[in-house]
């Protein structure tokens, strides 16, 4: 058995108008690449080759990146397009794209062909990580593949947060029995407006997904507000579902303020 992953890049990313419209969030640069570049690095660091990319109509951009020479008559795209090529020289990207914006159990459902009978790591483009091999993010997610194939458990990211922002976020209930090291997940709460549990840790953009629980996607009554979270619920009643809490640096790339924080940290 060997992970597969999917980037959810379908988004209007209509937290950052006026600068969407005209130009993907994913491709809007940080530390002198478009954003996704990093969060496909992450995937390589990860030691994962295969990858689907999740669109929609109009970011054909993000395509043409990864597929259409970077060097243009006149321009001084050397060194990034030179760093393109070693990236995807690591990995096969596909695309698919999502054909109505119906939410991310929708989205990540588009993968599931793809996915076989894989796992499947799931990164939100919005969150940006540390991609670096010794980075905490990249050995987490690295062990949650191993337990991911070796038990067949799903896995979640998670980071606290504030109690006062608890209502902003998908907030999960870790137990005190563990596997590996790693907490079970008790269950998930989609922005709960009183949080009053000793810690409230929030799902991060990334989730590691077996079989099982993508299966339960088109089967279960699930919307845009809730997204995936019924189907984590499930698994979580099964005991086939961690949580594995990141501490490491973490940017929101999907608001203003979250990017140019990205931006200020890459230069």
């Amino acid at each position: 058995m060997r992970i597969k992953a999917a980037i959810l890049a379908a988004g209007k990313g209509s937290r950052l108008c006026p600068l969407t419209p005209f130009l993907p969030k994913e491709m809007l640069p940080i530390g002198g690449f478009p954003a996704i570049h990093h969060v496909v690095k992450e995937v390589v660091a990860v030691g994962i080759n295969e990858l689907m990319v999740i669109l929609s109509e109009g970011k054909e951009s993000v395509r043409d990146y990864f597929t259409k020479s970077l060097l243009v008559k006149g321009n001084t795209a050397h060194g990034l397009s030179r760093e393109r090529d070693e990236l995807l020289s690591s990995v096969k990207v596909r695309f698919a794209y999502q054909k109505k914006l119906l939410g991310t159990a929708d989205a990540i459902y588009t993968a599931r062909d793809f996915a076989g009978s894989d796992p499947l790591l799931v990164l939100y483009p919005d969150d940006l990580l540390s991609w670096k091999v010794e980075g905490q993010s990249v050995k987490t997610l690295a062990a949650l593949c191993s337990l991911a194939c070796a038990e067949g458990v799903s896995s979640l990211m998670l980071r606290e947060v504030p109690h006062e922002d608890a209502s902003n976020y998908g907030i999960v209930d870790l137990m005190s029995k563990k596997t590996n090291g790693f907490p079970y997940v008790r269950n998930i709460v989609e922005k709960p407006i009183e949080y009053k549990k000793k810690h409230a840790y929030a799902m991060l953009g990334r989730m590691i997904l077996c079989t099982k629980l993508l299966d339960l996607i088109p089967v279960l009554p699930l919307n845009d507000h809730d997204g995936i979270i019924p189907a984590l619920n499930q698994e979580a009643k099964a005991e086939r579902l961690i949580g594995a809490v990141y501490n490491g640096p973490h940017y929101d790339i999907g608001s203003h303020e979250g990017y140019l924080h990205a931006v200020r940290s890459f230069e």
